[in-house]
């Protein structure tokens, strides 16, 4: 970790100040799942993931609801951790939260889950003796038009609003909730087993004592007394094969639970290759920055109702109608299948493992997902930490505008060379 400049934060200024921004994230996202309100701090491009997933949403009769509260056991810990470059600086800041979510198709709920979990963001501060560019581009915070740091420093062209630098720093350039797997091995369990086994021993029991009554078995007190012996002695074997289901039950979900988790562990020493390598040839790459880059890629093309006119999507294949039923998605991890680098064009392949919510038939389904997506960037410059492609800068006309959508430059015509400065998805399957 040290090679890419991970630094522990929790003992200083800077960490809690980040946590505080935290808390007013978490905040700020459950008022935008619950009422619309888009979140002060999210950076343009999350804000775009966003209304790309609440149009999706929209366009299929779909209203969904996150809240984020504290958790039942909240022990107050607040992870932080920094990574970034000379002018900008990215705190990985993550907590333990109670996570409600609801999702409902015509007024009628049809997902619901309420359950322990976590939600980590990535924030980026300007770098403290550290001073963006004013080139740097940014979107106007007030009215969302393209422009860039200099710009809004001296008043919006759009709005005329004028920004001081602690107003546009931090945001939260990425998000990642997840849910906590349900306790194994829970007591409240046991319990259950023991007291359905033991009854349907003694509902045994009783329907035998039943059936001597009746084939007229039981003619003497001796028989009855001995029936209803068995009928009670019934407790000790339903408690007995009540925790032996229990423990065989439990055992089994464990190991499917650590099977779960290791999923893509053989990519790790791939992936680290690829990383160690790509930091050699840009040192601000970093296993962070890719990791998260990638993940924010993969959602913008499950949210986009038409991933085709997204910019940053190259593929020449439809995309499959599985990954079209995706709503939401927690990340569980990834790793690289392949990679190649030429002529300064880096290709890579990589696998996801996700847990998905899939819209089908009029259900909400979660699976265990394997998505894989390519990627593919030109390698000529170090990786821009604050690079927004809803807010570019034209290399040839100097003109800031929306490269989310628009592969030209609407001002001078000439195309934007978008894989100069950020990854582009070539393919996606699952």
């Amino acid at each position: 970790m040290e090679e890419y400049g991970m630094n522990n934060n929790n003992n200083n200024s800077d960490g809690h100040e980040m946590k505080q921004h935290f808390q007013r994230f978490a905040k700020q996202l459950s008022d935008w799942y619950c009422d619309g309100k888009t979140p002060g701090l999210a950076s343009q491009d999350t804000r775009f993931t966003l209304e790309l997933q609440k149009q999706k949403l929209q366009s299929l009769g779909l209203d969904m609801q996150i809240q984020f509260r504290k958790p039942e056991a909240d022990n107050g810990s607040t992870g932080v951790l920094t990574y970034g470059d000379s002018v900008f600086e990215n705190f990985i800041i993550g907590a333990s939260k109670h996570i409600t979510t609801k999702i409902s198709n015509s007024q009628k709920e049809i997902f619901s889950s309420d359950a322990e979990g976590g939600l980590t963001i990535i924030m980026q501060n300007s770098k403290q003796g550290g001073v963006p560019s004013p080139e740097t581009a940014m979107c106007c915070p007030n009215c969302g038009a393209p422009s860039t740091l200099g710009k809004l420093e001296s008043g919006c062209e759009f709005c005329n609003t004028k920004f001081l630098m602690d107003e546009l720093y931090p945001k939260v350039m990425h998000f990642f909730i997840n849910e906590d797997i349900k306790d194994i091995f829970d007591t409240k369990q046991l319990k259950k087993y023991i007291v359905g086994f033991t009854i349907s021993f003694m509902a045994i029991g009783i329907v035998s004592m039943l059936s001597h009554s009746l084939t007229g078995e039981l003619d003497n007190f001796e028989s009855m007394i001995n029936d209803a012996a068995a009928i009670l002695g019934s407790v000790i074997p339903g408690a007995m094969f009540g925790a032996g289901a229990w423990f065989v039950v439990n055992s089994i979900r464990s190991l499917m639970l650590m099977g779960k988790n290791a999923r893509g562990g053989s990519k790790m020493m791939r992936s680290l290759i690829f990383c160690n390598k790509m930091h050699t040839l840009d040192p601000t790459f970093s296993i962070e920055y890719f990791r998260d880059k990638s993940m924010s890629l993969l959602k913008l093309m499950l949210y986009s109702q038409d991933q085709q006119e997204l910019t940053i999507c190259q593929c020449s294949k439809p995309i499959p109608e599985k990954l079209r039923e995706i709503v939401d998605i927690t990340y569980f991890n990834s790793g690289v299948d392949k990679y190649s680098i030429r002529n300064g064009i880096c290709d890579v392949a990589l696998t996801f493992y996700t847990d998905s919510l899939h819209y089908r038939g009029g259900k909400i389904l979660r699976e265990s997902d394997r998505i894989h997506m390519s990627l593919r960037k030109i390698i000529k410059k170090p990786t821009d930490l604050g690079f927004s492609f809803t807010a570019v800068s034209c290399p040839s006309c100097s003109a800031s505008f929306d490269a989310s959508k628009v592969r030209k430059c609407p001002f001078c015509g000439n195309d934007y060379p978008i894989e100069e400065n950020e990854w582009v998805v070539t393919d996606i399957c699952i």
